[in-house]
C-alpha cells in the first residue's frame, strides 16, 4: 500500500495533568521480555482526532500485504514525521528519566534511543476481523539503526467494541492459541500507550461487535560508538530471509526482509549484494544465461544480470504482493500473486497472458512436464493448468489454506497452514492424494524435494525436518530459533536453509 504523508496535530504540552501521576503497568512477566502500559498516554480528543483523519483518508484492506488467515483488518500507512516527533516528546514527558529507560539496563548497553519511527500504521478492526498469533518485525535502517520495541496505542476504549484483547502468548504457534497458552491479556483503553519487545509473541483477538481502532509505530535505537558499545553480529540479512534460489553455477541466492538478494558461493563466501527492491524479497529463480529473476512485496519483477549485479530490467507484476516465482523453460517465467493470480513472462521481462481461478493468494507455483504448471493457494485449491490452452485442467480443493508446493517427475508435494504436506500424482487428467501427514506443529513454509527420495519441509514450529519418501520416515531434524522458511540442497548434496534469525545454515 502506498502510503500517504501528511501532519497531524497532538494537544500542546502542558494540558495534562502531571505526566508523572499516569498509571503505568507491566502486564508481562519479564522474563518474557519487556512489556509496559502508559495509561492516558493521548487525550480523548487526540485520539478522536486520530481517527477522524485516518477515516477520511480512508482504509484498505491488508489482503494486499498479509493473508486473511493471518490478517484481515483493514490499515492505512501514514508517513508523518512532524506526529513522529511529537509522540516521542509525549513520552519523554510520560517517562521519569527519559524513554531511554524503557529497556533493561542490559539491553541499553550500547543503543540510545533513535526515535519514533515516521512510518505509523492506523489499524481498524470491524466484526469478523483479527490478527492471529505473531511475532513483530524488526525495521533495520541499516547495521547501526534498528527497532527494538513495538508502540501502539489505542485509540477506541474497549466499551465500544466487543472482543479484540491483545493477546500475549509465553510461546509460538507451534504451542497453538489456546486460552491455555495465554499469559496475559490487555483490554484497550482509548489513550493508552503499549511497548513490548519485537520478540514478544501475540494476536489481535477477533473482534466481535463494534469498530477497534489502534496506532502502530516502532522505536527506533542507534548504536553508540563508545566503549559501551557491543560488537556487532553477523547476519546474511538484516531481518528475515524470505527465500533462496540455487544458481547454475553451484552457489545460490538469498532474499530477505531488508529488500536485498544476496548472492554466495556453495561454500558460504559473499559475492555481492543486489539492490533495489522496496520491500521484502520473497522469491528467486535462476532462469539462466546468468540471469536470476525476482519477486517483492514491492509487487515487482525484477531481472538480475548475476555476474555483475545489475537490475537489467523492473516490471510491475501484479496489483498486490508478489509472493511466487517459477522457470517453466528458457523462454516462460510464471509469477504468482496476492491479487489471486498466475502472470505469465517471457525470460525478456515481457507479460504474455495472465490464468485467472483462485479465490485467495497464490503461495506457490511448480513446472510439470508437457507445457503443464501447478499452483497452490490460500484458497486452499491445488490446480493443475495446461499452459498451450491457458486453462485449468485438474483441481483438487483442501480443508486448510496451502502455503507452498514443489514437483518432482513423479509427484507433486503441498504443504499448509496447519502443519499438514500432502502427496499427489497426476495421471494427466485427475489429481490423486496419495499420501498425508502432518510435518509440523504449526504452518508449512516450504517443501522441497531432495535427491535420493528425500523430501525436505520449513515450518513455523522452528523446526528444517527431512523425510524419507514414501515412507514418510523422519529422517533429520534441526531445530532453530524461529521460523524456518527455505531450504535448498546444493550440486554437492549439502544443504541450506534461512528463516526469520537473518542467517543461513549449511549442513
Amino acid at each position: 500500500m502506498e502510503a500517504i504523508s501528511t501532519v497531524s496535530d497532538l494537544e500542546a504540552p502542558g494540558i495534562h495533568d502531571d505526566p508523572r501521576s499516569r498509571a503505568i503497568e507491566y502486564p508481562l512477566p519479564r522474563s518474557l521480555g519487556n512489556c509496559i502500559l502508559i495509561a492516558d498516554f493521548l487525550s480523548a480528543t487526540e485520539c478522536k482526532a486520530l481517527i477522524a483523519q485516518a477515516e477520511a483518508r480512508g482504509f484498505a484492506s491488508a489482503e494486499s500485504d498479509y493473508p486473511p488467515s493471518y490478517r484481515n483488518n483493514d490499515r492505512q500507512v501514514l508517513d508523518d514525521p512532524a506526529l513522529a516527533e511529537r509522540l516521542l516528546r509525549r513520552l519523554n514527558e510520560v517517562c521519569q528519566g527519559g524513554a531511554e529507560n524503557l529497556l533493561d539496563a542490559d539491553q541499553r548497553t550500547g543503543w540510545r534511543l533513535q526515535g519514533v519511527n515516521e512510518r505509523l500504521r492506523l489499524c481498524r478492526y470491524r466484526p469478523g476481523q483479527q490478527f492471529r498469533i505473531h511475532q513483530d518485525g524488526v525495521h533495520h535502517r541499516g547495521p547501526d539503526c534498528r527497532s527494538m520495541l513495538t508502540f501502539m496505542v489505542y485509540l477506541t476504549d474497549g466499551n465500544e467494541f466487543e472482543g479484540g484483547d491483545t493477546l500475549f502468548y509465553g510461546a509460538g504457534p507451534a504451542h497453538g492459541e489456546s486460552a491455555d497458552d495465554i499469559v496475559a491479556r490487555v483490554r484497550p483503553r482509548a489513550g493508552s500507550l503499549i511497548l513490548f519487545d519485537h520478540g514478544v509473541w501475540h494476536a489481535g483477538a477477533t473482534v466481535t461487535r463494534g469498530t477497534k481502532y489502534i496506532l502502530r509505530s516502532d522505536l527506533l535505537f542507534h548504536r553508540t560508538q563508545g566503549e559501551d558499545a557491543e560488537p556487532i553480529a553477523t547476519a546474511h540479512h538484516q531481518g528475515y530471509i524470505w527465500a533462496l534460489a540455487t544458481l547454475a553455477g553451484g552457489g545460490l541466492a538469498s532474499g530477505g526482509r531488508d529488500g536485498n538478494i544476496r548472492l554466495w558461493k556453495a561454500d558460504g563466501t559473499a559475492i555481492r549484494t543486489l539492490t533495489g527492491h522496496g520491500q521484502s524479497v520473497l522469491g528467486l529463480a535462476d532462469i539462466g544465461n546468468g540471469l536470476l529473476a525476482s519477486i517483492s512485496r514491492d509487487r515487482t519483477l525484477r531481472f538480475w544480470a548475476t555476474a555483475s549485479g545489475r537490475c537489467l530490467k523492473t516490471v510491475t507484476a501484479h496489483r498486490a504482493a508478489a509472493l511466487s516465482i517459477a522457470r517453466l523453460s528458457d523462454r516462460l517465467i510464471a509469477t504468482g500473486g496476492a491479487d489471486h493470480s498466475i502472470q505469465l513472462w517471457s525470460a525478456q521481462g515481457e507479460r504474455l497472458r495472465m490464468l485467472e481461478g483462485h479465490q485467495g493468494w497464490v503461495w506457490g507455483l511448480a513446472a510439470l512436464a508437457d507445457d503443464l504448471l501447478a499452483s497452490a493457494s490460500e484458497d486452499g485449491s491445488l490446480r493443475i493448468w495446461d499452459l498451450q490452452r491457458d486453462q485449468c485442467i485438474a483441481r483438487r480443493q483442501t480443508p486448510h489454506p496451502m502455503r507452498t508446493i514443489d514437483a518432482h517427475p513423479e509427484a507433486l508435494a503441498t504443504g499448509d497452514a496447519n502443519g499438514n504436506v500432502r502427496l499427489w500424482a497426476f495421471d494427466g487428467e485427475r489429481l490423486v492424494e496419495t499420501a498425508s501427514f502432518t510435518a509440523h506443529a504449526a504452518a508449512v513454509r516450504r517443501v522441497r524435494f531432495l535427491r535420493d527420495g528425500r523430501l525436505a519441509t520449513c515450518g513455523e514450529d522452528n523446526c528444517l525436518r527431512i523425510w524419507d519418501i514414501p515412507s514418510l520416515a523422519l529422517l533429520h531434524e534441526d531445530q532453530r530459533i524461529n521460523f524456518v522458511t527455505d531450504v535448498v540442497e546444493l550440486q554437492g548434496g549439502a544443504t541450506v536453509s534461512c528463516g526469520y534469525d537473518g542467517e543461513l545454515v549449511w549442513s
